[in-house]
């Protein structure tokens, strides 16, 4: 290969690796929140939302009708009498009795008809289905703070579980790195008759185990780091480093557990979702039984309709509606009453309104359990994390000692396996303690309605 080209390949691989971008769980959390579709798709119902307490303005609004048309319609002429005149001598005349005949011919009429109408009065119908839509509104914006809430718990999951799987891949390969070290010169002592078999083959499953577990953490390390790029909106084969080198256990949250679940009570979306649903339910029940009541409403009504090919008439007493024009304020009353139609809807209202209720009860009792759940878990999992830092130390000093007797001859494969084992299990179960205790912090959080909404 050419010199150029090699160093074509060089600049491009370096490229690569300058683009690579790294993050802290502030800013994958920030971006995630940024990129979410779940989020976006929760604010798109509140946009919808809005647009509904708009149309209940516009129900109340004044409103204006037209329609202009053409049709067909029959010519008229020679007067009202069978004379062939509008007019009746003294000696009697006939009116003319072919009004639904064609005899005169068709011709073209248009017209058009308009009203502007503005409702006054509804019986609650509008100031109910208004106070409905706004609540609704309100509902739809907690769903927004609701699914920012399981967005951020995402983040963690997959920003602890990649560190967590990370840190325990690179310490399964540093224990195989110290085994391996050993496997050549046991073997060298076997040749010479010094050592035995049974340490060789003991030391070998070790390595092939060892084997096992860093693919298995290995294939989770590199699902979580998937898992982030796709919650924080990072193409999955663009390269992406996180900024924390270990995974390390949070603070221990500060305070007790009635302040914790007074603050569930008082903060989480799901509690004002409830209140929310309740409030726009009653009113949407009101405005369905206001639903068996007349509207009233003023406005202007007109009216026109021209016919070429027949007579205009002017007479008062004799209306001729392909010839005609009015215009005039009105004041009525409208009533749109189906019986079976409205008692079904005030039935599926307050079913819906029993179950609001229902939900918000369940709320009230559950809430404090997931907040309990979680309290008594962050409460437990600090404990073991404090005591496997101490049995971590010990298990690696275990571990080193008998690797160091191993060497010296001292003591046998087994014994060597049993500490090998004891240490990589203390260290494993540590980094789990500390993924779960950080993740059921986290839980806590999100119980008690303590994250970016």
């Amino acid at each position: 290969m050419k010199k150029s080209h090699l160093i074509f390949l060089a600049l491009t691989a370096f490229s690569g690796l300058a683009q690579a971008q790294t993050v802290n769980l502030d800013q994958a959390t920030q971006m995630a929140l940024n990129a979410d579709p779940r989020i976006e798709e929760q604010r798109a119902n509140v946009a919808a939302a809005q647009a509904l307490i708009q149309k209940v303005e516009g129900e109340g609004g004044i409103r204006a009708s037209v329609n202009l048309y053409a049709a067909l319609a029959p010519r008229a002429s020679n007067g009202l009498f069978t004379n062939g005149t509008n007019s009746c001598p003294a000696g009697g005349c006939t009116l003319r009795d072919d009004g639904n005949t064609i005899n005169d011919g068709i011709t073209v009429t248009s017209g058009i008809t308009a009203s502007i109408i503005k409702p006054l009065y509804t019986f609650g119908k509008l100031s109910n289905y208004m106070t409905a839509a706004k609540y609704n509104k309100d509902l739809k914006s907690d769903e927004v703070a609701l699914a920012k809430g399981q967005t951020w718990l995402t983040v963690r999951r997959a920003y602890y579980g990649y560190l967590t799987a990370r840190d325990t891949r690179r310490l399964l390969i540093g224990v195989r790195h110290q085994l391996a070290d050993a496997e050549a010169p046991l073997k060298k002592k076997v040749d010479s008759g010094t050592g035995s078999m049974r340490d060789v083959y003991a030391l070998e499953n070790g390595l092939g185990l060892l084997d096992k577990y860093i693919a298995e953490a290995t294939g989770v390390e590199q699902i979580a780091l998937a898992g982030l790029k796709t919650i924080i909106g990072v193409p999955i084969d663009d390269p992406l480093t996180v900024a924390d080198a270990h995974i390390t256990p949070v603070s221990m949250p500060d305070g007790s557990l009635k302040q914790f679940s007074n603050e569930a009570l008082a903060n989480r979306p799901e509690m004002h979702m409830a209140e929310s649903g309740l409030a726009a339910l009653r009113s949407y029940v009101q405005a369905r039984k206001a639903e068996r009541y007349p509207n009233l409403y003023a406005g202007v009504m007109a009216q026109a309709q021209y016919t070429p090919g027949r007579d205009r008439l002017d007479n008062p007493y004799i209306y001729d509606p392909l010839n005609s024009a009015f215009a005039t304020p009105v004041i009525g009353i409208k009533w749109d009453f189906n019986p079976g139609v409205l008692n079904a809807n005030v039935s599926s209202a307050e079913a819906e309104l029993r179950g609001a209720v229902a939900k918000a009860q369940l709320a009230q009792v559950g809430i404090p359990y997931q907040v309990t759940e979680a309290y008594r878990n962050v409460s437990s999992l600090h404990a073991q994390i404090e005591a496997l830092e101490k049995a971590r130390v010990a298990s690696k000093r275990w571990m080193i000692s008998s690797f160091l007797d191993f060497q010296a001859g001292l003591v046998d494969g087994g014994i060597l396996g049993m500490a090998v084992a004891g240490n990589t299990s203390t260290q494993v179960d540590y980094f789990k303690a500390v993924n779960d205790f950080n993740m059921q912090v986290a839980q806590l959080r999100v119980a008690t309605g303590d994250y970016p909404q």
